[in-house]
């Protein structure tokens, strides 16, 4: 890749992400709407601040749980590479415990699931080469282009960010920056800085080479299609959102201005009049009418307050007095309890998550209602495997390390809902069948490669002290009592057998 390439490569990519495209603005509105800043209910124009406050209080963010509630169980607890126990351990520590991605691959599957892709960056560590640096990426910053022949292979990358204080050895390998926006542009062997001046990139004083034979950005892509494409799987709840909000503030002004009883008088007019006919207005204290939007404010007759022990009395033979039964509020409620069941349905997120939809139900119950969010995790960490294989991959390129396999394989925590009791007991049977200890164990809840480990060290350590204590008759072990095994005596001693 020559200087030119790259410049006209990172003005593609300008087109694709500057504030003023149409994915920069579609990806700003999802991620907008995720975090609670939605569209408010529609309303005329002219309304008071009552109304506005109630088209305030209308916002029901809904969007962050079919966001969150499959991620907050995708969590990568080891790898089988293929190679080895060893090689999986020193790949384990140099990659993902030493870039924090225990924590950080959340930020890769939540952006899956707002925009359809999450995207991590792999790159040279040279503070530490055998442990390379992998960082998450925004959607909003790389741009990156497929292969005309292949469109799940990259042709190129393109970072764009705004200048920072502190350069990033990912973002900016070997440099620092001197422009409002600065672009990094990647190709399978070598990359170029530039910086943007006017309409255009300059060169920007870095270049270089790297050795991963791939451009350095790894895609985890959600139900990508032939060509390639993804789509957000937040674009279709938008207007279910919006629904919802609506449906909250026609409940609001409801409970406002009728949810009780109310008075109304039909026929009588308060405004004051003399003995002529004419209205009488309000003067202040030096005799000069009361102005009010350019008109006089009449006077009006006092009419009383309602009171249990009080009667109201009204001129006018045409007066009447009547009142005007509530809105009956269950209406609303059920239709904003249905349309949140088809928003829950659209997300694949079960109904317990709308805790007034279920109560007092068995574990196999609730199981059974979680199957299409199980359903769901197993998609997400099927795509997101295929991405991890080729994380691990660049990184160990990066680090001169041995490449895993391609058929390796992500180990994820187990987070549907079981019984305890059960699992213990499947396990405990597998085991006696002479099903191996280690990927028994692999089942419980919550283990991991270090644990299951740990596990196997501390029986193994149990087994050869029990072994010392019984077969060996290691003189340590304690002595009677608790139905153990003790060597014999010795002869003529007071454990000695008589004949």
């Amino acid at each position: 890749m020559d200087l030119s390439t790259a410049k006209a490569r990172a003005s593609v990519a300008w087109e694709a992400l500057n504030s003023n495209s149409a994915s920069a603005k579609a990806m700003k509105r999802r991620e907008d709407y995720l975090h609670g800043a939605q569209d408010k209910p529609w309303a005329p124009e002219g309304i008071g601040d009552e109304h506005q406050s109630l088209r305030d209080q209308s916002i029901a963010n809904w969007m962050p749980l079919p966001v969150y509630a499959p991620i907050q169980r995708m969590r990568c607890e080891g790898l089988r590479s293929g190679i080895g126990k060893k090689y999986d351990a020193a790949l384990w520590r140099d990659v993902w415990a030493s870039n924090k991605l225990e924590a950080r691959q959340t930020i890769i599957y939540e952006s899956m699931m707002t925009h359809g892709r999450g995207i991590a960056g792999v790159w040279m560590n040279e503070k530490n080469a055998a442990r390379p640096v992998v960082r998450p990426q925004s959607v909003r910053n790389v741009y990156i282009h497929p292969s005309e022949d292949d469109p799940f292979t990259a042709d190129y990358a393109v970072k764009i960010v705004e200048r920072q204080k502190a350069p990033n050895a990912l973002i900016v390998p070997n440099g620092s920056r001197d422009a409002d926006y600065v672009a990094f542009v990647y190709d399978d062997t070598s990359f170029f800085r530039l910086t943007r001046e006017g309409a255009g990139w300059v060169d920007g004083g870095k270049t270089g080479g790297h050795p991963m034979r791939a451009v350095p950005f790894v895609t985890f892509d959600y139900r990508s299609n032939a060509n390639g494409e993804v789509f957000s799987p937040v674009d279709p709840l938008i207007p279910q959102q919006n629904a919802i909000n609506t449906i909250r503030f026609n409940m609001l002004l409801a409970m406002q201005f009728s949810a009780y009883r109310q008075r109304v008088v039909t026929g009588f007019d308060p405004v004051l009049r003399d003995n002529t006919g004419q209205i009488v207005y309000q003067k202040d204290d030096k005799g000069a009418y009361i102005l009010r939007n350019g008109q006089k404010v009449p006077m009006l007759a006092d009419f009383g307050r309602a009171a249990v022990d009080r009667m109201l009395v009204f001129n006018g033979d045409q007066t009447k007095v009547f009142d005007m039964p509530e809105s009956n509020l269950s209406n609303y409620v059920e239709m904003l309890t249905e349309f949140l069941t088809q928003f829950f349905a659209t997300s694949q997120v079960p109904p317990q998550y709308l805790l007034s939809r279920m109560a007092n139900l068995s574990g196999d119950a609730i199981s059974g209602a979680e199957s299409t969010l199980t359903s769901l995790q197993g998609e997400l960490k099927r795509y997101s495997n295929e991405g991890m294989v080729e994380l691990f991959t660049l990184s160990a390129r990066a680090a001169g390390m041995d490449e895993p396999h391609p058929d390796m394989e992500m180990l994820y925590a187990d987070t549907e809902v079981k019984s305890f009791a059960a699992i213990v007991d499947g396990i405990s049977k597998l085991i006696t069948s002479g099903f191996p200890r280690e990927a028994a164990w692999e089942m419980l809840p919550g283990a991991n490669q270090p644990k299951v480990q740990r596990w196997l060290e501390m029986a193994d350590d149990e087994m050869n002290a029990e072994f010392d204590r019984i077969v060996k008759g290691d003189i340590n072990a304690p002595a009677g009592g608790g139905g153990s095994l003790q060597p014999a005596a010795a002869d003529g001693g007071a454990g000695a057998p008589r004949e």
